[in-house]
């Protein structure tokens, strides 16, 4: 959608393809992006690649593939850009058609497992450009000169700063009282992955010391998952601190949750590829804890813009935490730091000037408008 809004529509013309209708496509198409909706996409995910459905999505593939294809001539598509690494078909639909294809990868693939080495010679293999949000993740692959890091761009034109006004109407929102120390996190409900689990212990581990410390918990379980949320609760219970933890389910703009918190935590205990939350978290102004993993190691500059701790410790967790509480002007020092770091390191318009450089790097320009 940022980068749809970016582009020189004398110079590009972008089409978007779907593999179903939602949120994103109505964003689009009120910002006037051609959209079509191809629900036979081969998407990998989680539930597939884990189950007997895997059997019926590879007897699907090269019939989606050979369909993409066609809509990629028939809409004279002149350069493809994969947008994710579960999307499987697009690439080789490009190749079919001979047009430049890049692939851009915001994915670790853990848990691929032996079926990695196979699928990331195939991603090399039917690229002429790899984008990697961060090295971390560009690391998963063999070496290889298509390989680029392109770390995700954010305009803080769609992050004003939070005032104190918002700040109190966000804690009221979500029951908070002025005087609580709040530290939050937003992301899926889920045990290792998110590692919200780690964050709770960390704050018991604080109150059984007399710090108190309210914990606001933004999102919920993945499809496939949702015992996920009543089991996070369990734990809440179980740890004696289910009073001060606010579940705030999935919001549709969690800026209202950014806002009431004086802490971001992203306590994931599996790496991050390049953790839009952070990003968001960073660009309005709040000191950031992240796990010393994935691409989280990138967005935050340790003891600068926020602190980085081991993954799965909820000891260094609260000690981290307890320090930032302990000072407020380092929590104020650190969200300013953070937002010029969005600034200075992860602009939108330097990400789509890098992408802009690379398009015009592999179109061949037939046509004074190339669709992407």
């Amino acid at each position: 959608m940022r980068l749809c809004g970016r582009l020189d529509p004398a110079k590009f013309c972008p089409v978007v393809l779907l593999p179903e209708e939602g949120p994103l496509s109505d964003i689009l198409r009120g910002s006037k992006v051609e959209v079509h909706i191809f629900p036979s996409l081969r998407v990998m995910t989680r539930p597939v690649l884990k189950s007997w459905k895997i059997v019926p999505w590879l007897a699907g593939f090269l019939p989606s593939t050979v369909s993409l294809a066609n809509i990629l001539r028939r809409e004279r598509i002149s350069l493809v850009h994969t947008n994710t690494g579960v999307i499987c078909s697009s690439a080789l639909a490009a190749k079919i058609v001979g047009v430049p294809h890049v692939w851009h990868i915001r994915d670790w693939f853990q848990e691929f497992g032996p079926l990695w080495k196979p699928y990331s010679r195939y991603i090399l293999a039917l690229s002429d450009r790899v984008l990697c949000v961060s090295t971390p993740i560009a690391g998963q692959f063999p070496p290889s000169p298509k390989i680029t890091v392109l770390n995700n761009g954010f305009d803080l034109a769609e992050f004003p700063k939070i005032s104190p006004a918002e700040k109190a109407a966000a804690r009221q929102r979500f029951g908070l009282a002025t005087g609580d120390l709040i530290v939050g996190t937003v992301g899926r409900i889920k045990f290792v992955r998110k590692g919200q689990e780690f964050l709770l212990k960390a704050a018991a581990l604080l109150n059984s010391r007399e710090v108190r410390v309210k914990v606001l918990l933004v999102g919920g379980a993945a499809p496939g998952a949702e015992d996920q949320m009543e089991k996070m609760k369990r734990l809440a219970s179980e740890l004696g601190i289910a009073s001060s933890v606010v579940f705030a389910g999935e919001l549709t703009d969690p800026r209202a949750a950014y806002a009431a918190m004086d802490i971001f935590v992203l306590p994931s205990a599996q790496p991050e590829p390049f953790g839009g939350v952070v990003m968001e978290a960073m660009a309005l102004g709040l000191p950031v804890i992240g796990t010393a993993i994935g691409g989280t190691t990138e967005q935050i500059s340790d003891r600068v813009t926020g602190l980085l701790v081991p993954p799965a410790d909820a000891e260094a967790l609260a000690a981290a935490i307890l320090r930032l509480l302990d000072d407020p002007s380092l929590r104020l020092r650190m969200g300013v730091a953070a937002r010029d770091r969005i600034a200075n390191n992860f602009s939108l318009d330097g990400m789509v000037e890098h992408l802009k450089c690379i398009y015009e790097s592999h179109i061949i320009f037939k046509e004074k408008h190339p669709r992407l």
